[in-house]
């Protein structure tokens, strides 16, 4: 992933963000130009023209010679990175946008437990029991859940030996950073989600996928649904993705 921005090319790439939704501007439409920008958001030139730098990195804009800056595609269409850009922001996802992460953490993570289950080995087996051991101690001393399960999830794919699924499935992870600190405020949801990584791990353990793909729709589904309450209970940030 791309090293964090500082704070006021962070404000500006978020500001261009919700100018681009807010005017629902789409391929091709053209934006004001850095200078208009600056005086929209009440920056240096500077901060626009490095937001801009990463916008164009991201592939959500484009600079053409002598005309100006155009999106190249709208935020919902651009590639993973920018969809855990605007995550990391704080800016919210429209609910096709969080139904389609929902339907692709499923398929992906339910295949990659299929091929766990078939190719784990002894090593494998070992990391992910350590990896409980170590989530069960972040449970019981307070620490931080969220870190913690995306690295038991990503450890449960990674026993699937296809790092193509590992590298899809990092960012599907990483854009609910935000929402995750307060999901596992609840001890419940701290409690239920141990007891869905030990039944995870015996599955694969068992080499059992059948058990291991019903698990990855229950708990994913679960968490899902948790997150829409959370955003109904006036959470924004809970309601970007699962």
């Amino acid at each position: 992933m791309a090293a964090p921005l500082n704070s006021e090319t962070s404000h500006t790439v978020r500001k261009t963000l919700e100018f681009v939704q807010h005017h629902r501007l789409e391929k091709g439409d053209r934006l004001p130009s850095e200078r208009e920008l600056s005086e929209r958001f009440g920056v240096a030139r500077s901060s626009v023209r490095e937001a801009l730098a990463v916008l164009d990195a991201m592939r959500i804009t484009e600079r053409r010679p002598k005309s100006g800056i155009y999106l190249r595609n709208a935020v919902e269409d651009g590639g993973l990175e920018a969809l855990v850009l605007q995550a990391d922001l704080g800016l919210t996802f429209d609910p096709q946008v969080t139904r389609d992460v929902t339907e692709a953490r499923i398929i992906c993570e339910e295949q990659a437990l299929r091929l766990a289950c078939r190719r784990r080995t002894d090593a494998d087996l070992s990391k992910l029991h350590h990896t409980l051991q170590a989530y069960a101690a972040t449970i019981q001393a307070g620490g931080d859940m969220a870190e913690a399960d995306v690295e038991f999830h990503l450890a449960l794919v990674a026993a699937g030996q296809n790092r193509i699924l590992v590298r899809t499935l990092t960012p599907l992870m990483l854009m609910s950073r935000r929402w995750r600190e307060r999901y596992f405020e609840s001890d419940t949801i701290r409690r239920r989600s141990l007891d869905d990584h030990r039944a995870f791990v015996a599955a694969i353990e068992a080499r059992d996928e059948t058990v291991a793909a019903t698990l990855v729709r229950r708990h994913v589904e679960t968490a899902a649904a948790d997150v829409r309450a959370l955003a109904e209970q006036g959470g924004s940030a809970a309601a970007n993705t699962t």
